[in-house]
């Protein structure tokens, strides 16, 4: 039987109708759930356009997810079907849809992008190769004595030259666009205390957010420490302390993506008492 693919307009709708299907591999659907979150709060958060929200079903039950937040790519959810993915690059390309690269577990992001750039004869690049971790208990010699402290308007100076920075070194294909675009939710983060400095004799020494949350989660990203502070294990105290307090705040585990290139901090979130669960690619489209 073929798929039907659907569009939806109404983010609180599509969040109810997808809710179940997500929720039952949460930690594999923290990218979704967590741009869900986001938009259903402020739907201009990743920008003025309005979120493409699609299901793929057969036979009445989903079987995949996808959304987009314009100017950003794709994102799937994961499936047990590829041919859902077929389906839906298709049905895009039926309808016309530019797309600057697609996000998704390693399966299906693989399938989608090589279907899209072979039939719109782009060039294909794997820009982030990553893995995400989830996390419930913390481990306590993780912990450290250092304090934790939200940022706040005195720090905002500090804070937004270290997203920068986070951001040309671990996403070096930013632009002055998209890194003024967060600096700017970065600003807003700050009012909303979800900002955590680690203190070192007075000395702010890393950086953690809380980030988007799930049904039962949270995402801890913009981890960082500068270059002439690290290997002391301050990233390692930040993150596990921010994922203490992130438990204790009632959730029932905590996720970050790490990059599989950088096998030092793989094996420091490791440390503290994260666990693998799938990994992710991300592809860029370009014209050839």
């Amino acid at each position: 039987m073929d798929m039907e693919i659907k569009f939806y307009e109404e983010i609180s709708k599509f969040y109810d109708l997808v809710l179940e299907f997500l929720v039952n591999r949460e930690a594999e659907y923290s990218l979704l759930f967590s741009i869900l979150n986001t938009i259903k709060i402020n739907p201009s958060r990743y920008g003025e356009d309005k979120p493409i929200l699609i299901t793929v079903i057969e036979i009445e039950e989903i079987k995949l997810v996808a959304l987009r937040t314009p100017p950003f790519n794709l994102a799937l959810s994961f499936t047990d079907d590829l041919e859902s993915i077929t389906a839906l690059t298709k049905e895009l390309l039926i309808r016309n849809m530019e797309l600057p690269g697609v996000v998704g577990f390693k399966a299906g992001a693989d399938k989608f992008a090589k279907l899209w750039c072979n039939i719109k004869n782009l060039q294909l690049i794997l820009i982030r190769n990553e893995k995400i971790f989830k996390l419930q208990t913390v481990a306590k010699e993780t912990l450290g004595k250092r304090q934790l402290v939200a940022g706040d308007k005195s720090n905002q100076i500090l804070i937004l030259n270290w997203a920068k920075e986070f951001m040309l070194e671990a996403l070096p294909e930013s632009d002055d666009v998209s890194i003024k675009r967060n600096q700017n939710a970065i600003m807003e983060d700050i009012k909303k205390d979800k900002i955590f400095l680690l203190i070192e004799e007075e000395e702010v020494v890393s950086m953690a957010r809380k980030a988007g949350k799930t049904p039962n989660g949270n995402l801890v990203n913009f981890v960082y420490t500068p270059l002439h502070l690290r290997n002391q294990g301050y990233a390692t105290e930040c993150v596990a302390k921010l994922s203490q307090i992130l438990l204790e705040e009632g959730n029932n585990f905590c996720f970050l993506f790490t990059d599989l290139m950088n096998p030092t901090s793989n094996s420091i979130y490791q440390k503290i008492g994260y666990r693998p669960v799938i990994d992710v690619d991300e592809y860029k489209f370009l014209s050839k």
